[in-house]
């Protein structure tokens, strides 16, 4: 058993462990949303899911895929798993020490979180055992650092994470139903109940950003949605093109995917964000196509023998990423429209 996960590489793009400020979390006002609170606890109680995912299922691959198509398959399964796992980790460490606090009714919610994080990391864990693959997830754990985000932060990334991973999963989903012949492993029966349990604790996080009107109201509400948008799209851009071979192998268009992931997700933010970009139009579109085609020149830099001229290369193709980068931050934003309550 290894330690260190294959397929994945330390970089921007690696899924990161989290913790975040938990006295402030202890001090979450839940009567603002009491009913809410209620309705979702008692929803994550009845764990409409539990038969749904049957460990009993063998999850090895039905058909053979070449080297390249293996290679693209086992790397969306490790980045997968690890990330599933960093939302296990987050989640129960703020169920322990929201224990500790005596903030039992969030203590709960978060622990019923991290049961269905542990099950869709256990899952993709099975798989890559089907695949010869086997990683001790606590071990990696202990060796990646921790990365500590302010609570606004948590609440802004964790809800976009979670609604863009819905969006992710429920387009496979759809894709793989209308072309079940490219349904080449079981793991991929479960990622309708798998969206559903993303759904629901998105729409938890919402919950508890209206706990906190503040992050949401003025120019700090509009920046953190500015920030949090842009960055959660950038970086599932950057990644489906890193696996646009896996993509590919389900017979999806990746470009096209990540546009469809977008749009998706920037109209369900309205719920929850006081302004959301304005993806009507090409323009955030066609950045993204040049962030990806720099940003596949600057890899390909870096693998050329050092000399002088590699380096003034790769230094302009950084300076064109990062101009492109603001020209992207900068787009404009549409108001939620009274989304927000």
């Amino acid at each position: 058993m290894t330690s260190t996960a294959p397929h994945l590489r330390e970089d921007l793009l690696t899924p990161r462990f989290y913790t975040t400020e938990i006295e402030k979390a202890a001090k979450t006002d839940l009567r603002v949303q009491g009913a809410v609170f209620e309705a979702m606890l008692n929803e994550m109680e009845a764990d409409y899911n539990r038969h749904h995912f049957d460990r009993k299922v063998p999850l090895d691959r039905l058909r053979g895929l070449n080297c390249e198509e293996k290679d693209a398959y086992e790397s969306y399964l490790v980045r997968s798993c690890v990330s599933e796992f960093s939302g296990f980790l987050l989640f129960k460490e703020l169920s322990r020490q929201l224990q500790k606090a005596g903030r039992l009714d969030l203590s709960r919610l978060f622990n019923l979180m991290a049961r269905d994080e542990a099950r869709h990391a256990g899952f993709l864990n099975r798989a890559l055992v089907a695949e010869g693959i086997e990683i001790d997830l606590p071990a990696l754990s202990v060796k990646r650092p921790v990365t500590w985000f302010p609570l606004s932060w948590v609440l802004y990334s964790v809800y976009l994470s979670e609604k863009i991973g819905y969006w992710r999963y429920i387009l496979i989903d759809r894709h793989l139903k209308a072309h079940p012949e490219n349904a080449f492993a079981p793991l991929f029966d479960f990622f309708e109940p798998w969206c559903q349990d993303e759904n629901r604790h998105g729409d938890i996080f919402n919950m508890l950003l209206r706990c906190w009107p503040g992050l949401r109201q003025g120019l700090r509400g509009r920046l953190l949605s500015r920030i949090f948008l842009w960055s959660v799209f950038l970086t599932h851009s950057l990644t489906v093109c890193e696996r646009g071979n896996f993509y590919k192998l389900l017979g999806m268009d990746p470009s096209g995917f990540d546009e469809e992931v977008m749009r998706n997700t920037n109209r369900t933010a309205r719920r929850a964000f006081p302004v959301v970009f304005d993806l009507e139009g090409r323009a955030y579109f066609e950045l993204r196509d040049q962030l990806v085609e720099v940003f596949r020149a600057i890899k390909s830099s870096a693998e050329e023998p050092a000399s002088p001229a590699r380096l003034l290369k790769s230094l302009g193709l950084k300076a064109r990423f990062a101009g492109l980068l603001l020209r992207q931050f900068s787009q404009p934003m549409v108001p939620s429209s009274g989304a927000i309550a």
